[in-house]
């Protein structure tokens, strides 16, 4: 059961999501922040859904429409940058936890892509509402020359739609490594990505990480595809950009065999989502003895 989400934060900005039932109180609440070109969907797309697995074992689970998606509030253009992204949606989580929290020990976080890099913004900003860990995966900070060439030459201030052979190159592994069917149940959760957010993940990210990174003092849980297509791959790169979380309490890296960037959606799909929740569960505060 789905139920969707309208949150005005305190400035009025309105953001919409998909939930599921609130889930076991005494486990974290989920927050999942998709990334660019896809809205909330992307965690529900049916048969590789994290949330039903979220909802499976006892978790309650938001997925966020980022500013622009779906029924989310766009910013001005000059305001779509990922630091404003998670200031917007900052609000919206802290909407959110008064009006859901109750119980539950704080939030995780669980993005894909640029989701990814939100919400590292996010979490180096030291939010007020509790702020349990952050789970990440799909992004890096060291793109092919053809991404960012392709990138930079696409048309200024124009929206990318994406084509479903466009998400097949760029977002999938081999075809042994997906259902032939999953590009097209995905195109539920397909949008077209501002550009400035394509601009922004291959040119001021790369460079502002290493300092976003340092600030945050949660757990974190970082994969990256065997077979990514828009950021080089590999363990270097993971232990790379594990590194750079130098004041959190623990750093959980790995390399993700057999998938592709929208690990999610990839026959192996369900092992992230099970080792998401599993680090969910790993960053609830140890229970007080009587």
């Amino acid at each position: 059961m789905r139920t969707d989400i309208d949150v005005r934060t305190p400035d009025g900005s309105r953001i919409t999501g998909i939930a599921t039932e609130l889930g076991r109180s005494d486990r974290p609440l989920l927050i999942c922040l998709p990334g660019g070109s896809y809205n909330a969907r992307y965690f529900d797309v049916p048969g590789h859904s994290f949330l039903d697995t979220a909802a499976a074992n006892g978790f309650g689970a938001i997925a966020l429409n980022r500013p622009g998606y779906a029924g989310s509030d766009p910013l001005p253009a000059q305001q779509r940058t990922f630091a404003r992204h998670g200031e917007v949606l900052s609000d919206a989580i802290g909407e959110i936890w008064n009006a859901h929290g109750a119980g539950h020990p704080g939030i995780v976080i669980v993005s894909h892509s640029i989701g990814s890099a939100i919400a590292v913004h996010i979490a180096a900003r030291r939010p007020s509402w509790p702020l349990l860990g952050i789970a990440l995966h799909g992004i890096n900070t060291i793109s092919p020359e053809h991404v960012v060439a392709a990138w930079h030459g696409m048309p200024p201030n124009v929206p990318v739609a994406f084509s479903p052979e466009q998400r097949r190159q760029f977002m999938y592994g081999p075809d042994t490594t997906f259902a032939p069917d999953v590009i097209e149940k995905a195109q539920v959760s397909a949008e077209p990505v501002p550009v400035e957010e394509l601009l922004e993940v291959v040119g001021e990210w790369p460079h502002a990480a290493a300092d976003l990174a340092s600030e945050i003092q949660v757990p974190v849980h970082y994969v990256l595809a065997e077979h990514e297509a828009l950021w080089y791959t590999g363990v270097d790169r993971v232990d790379a950009f594990a590194n750079l979380f130098r004041s959190a309490p623990r750093v959980e890296a790995m390399l993700a065999r057999g998938v592709g960037h929208n690990i999610d959606h990839h026959h192996r799909g369900s092992i992230l989502h099970l080792q998401q929740l599993a680090f969910a569960l790993s960053c609830q505060p140890a229970p007080v003895s009587a």
